[in-house]
């Protein structure tokens, strides 16, 4: 392959082999002419060079390219914003990538501040409860307060203890679900406290058990079932953190159905924190990458959860984080019928399949050269085909978004 600069292109040159923006995306087929729009395209997606295997086998024509080029319609960019909605998603989708990095940080500072004070819990040495009050506010504001914040945690890398880095993103998951529920202020932050500390308990379970890669035995299984209570312990002994605060640890492993553990409880037994805790729990734990698991995609995680876990959980607070998140979670990716993929930003609570897209690449699988946004509730004529994986379509979620 041979690269050739934009800058020597010409509307009515042909090559008798493709012509590449890159190995996964071709600018024109074999003997196909290459017309001023495709140039401009390159022009303003900041791209320098192509590259072909072929050779040219036509020149421009100066004077058919000139009429080519007046004669063209202007290159697909972003549909004119002109009602205030869409407006506000502009100018809100903007604020989450402006402020991407810096939630990105509070996450990993407060990844290690927890980290910290549960070793500190560990060896019964003083826990700073007001650090974690800290950073469980600045998460209900980041999570709350501007909207498709959740985003920002597509392509993001684990920090410190993975223990610590689940608990603080399924903590973000909770505040949201919590938020849709119309929890105030101060109640949100005592959930997303106490869901900082639901796994304390595991750092008692031995290294060995928690690592292991295949499947556990019946008496590994078992230990694993009572960090809960050793993490309710844990918090009130060392922590003198609040009974009811701490419930959320005993309780996020007891299902609706009665099947959980430790204590077995069902329905209106389990406190609303902890059922809320379990949803954004398992939905978070299922995403991730385990020793044992490959993560699963979002959309098959929403899947299982409403299917062959449906039981486990309160069927209002299900139907509410489905309402949240889509059935398609904020930040698949998915294909649309009309061949275009976008990236899910958010849903309407009665209409779970119908999200509002952000549209990454076109029909021709070529990207956008603006924000261009897509509401599926008003687009009737078009839906979802499917959820992609990033890793089969060139797509760099973290950087794209």
């Amino acid at each position: 392959m041979r690269k050739i600069k934009v800058s020597e292109l010409k509307p009515g040159m042909i090559f008798d082999q493709p012509v590449f923006i890159d190995p996964s995306n071709i600018l024109v087929q074999a003997k196909q002419e290459i017309l001023a729009k495709d140039i401009e395209r390159l022009i303003k997606w900041g791209i320098k060079e192509v590259e072909t295997s072929g050779v040219m086998v036509k020149t421009e024509n100066p004077a058919v390219a000139e009429s080519t080029a007046a004669k063209l319609p202007p290159m697909r960019s972003n549909s004119p914003v002109s009602s205030p909605e869409k407006l506000k998603i502009h100018s809100d989708y903007e604020s989450m990538r402006k402020s991407k990095h810096a939630f990105r940080s509070l996450i990993k500072e407060g990844t290690e501040i927890l980290q910290n004070n549960i070793y500190a819990l560990m060896e019964a040495k003083p826990f700073d409860n007001h650090a974690l009050i800290n950073i469980a506010q600045r998460i209900v504001d980041e999570v709350t307060q501007k909207n498709y914040m959740l985003l920002s945690f597509q392509g993001i890398k684990s920090f410190g203890d993975p223990i610590a880095f689940h608990s603080i993103q399924a903590a973000c998951y909770g505040v949201s679900l919590a938020f849709t529920l119309n929890y105030t202020r101060p109640r949100m932050t005592e959930l997303v406290f106490s869901m900082l500390l639901m796994d304390v308990g595991m750092w008692k379970v031995p290294v060995h058990i928690k690592e292991k890669i295949a499947k556990l035995n019946d008496s590994e299984l078992q230990s694993i079932k009572t960090h809960p209570l050793l993490g309710y312990q844990t918090l009130i002994k060392n922590g003198k953190v609040k009974a009811t605060l701490a419930t959320i640890a005993l309780q996020h492993h007891e299902a609706f159905d009665g099947s959980g553990y430790p204590q077995g409880l069902k329905m209106g037994q389990i406190e609303e924190g902890a059922r809320i805790a379990a949803i954004a729990d398992c939905y978070t734990a299922m995403i991730e990458k385990r020793p044992y698991r490959s993560a699963m995609s979002p959309y098959d995680a929403m899947k299982s959860m409403l299917s062959v876990q449906m039981n486990r959980y309160d069927p209002k607070l299900l139907r509410t984080f489905l309402g949240r998140l889509s059935i398609y979670p904020i930040g698949s990716l998915v294909q649309l019928s009309n061949n275009r993929i976008g990236v899910v930003l958010s849903c309407k609570s009665d209409k779970p399949l119908r999200p509002m897209i952000r549209l990454m690449r076109d029909e021709n699988g070529l990207p956008y050269s603006g924000l261009t946004f897509m509401d599926l509730i008003i687009e009737t004529d078009v839906y979802i085909i499917k959820a992609l994986d990033p890793a089969n379509t060139g797509i760099d979620l973290d950087s794209e978004i």
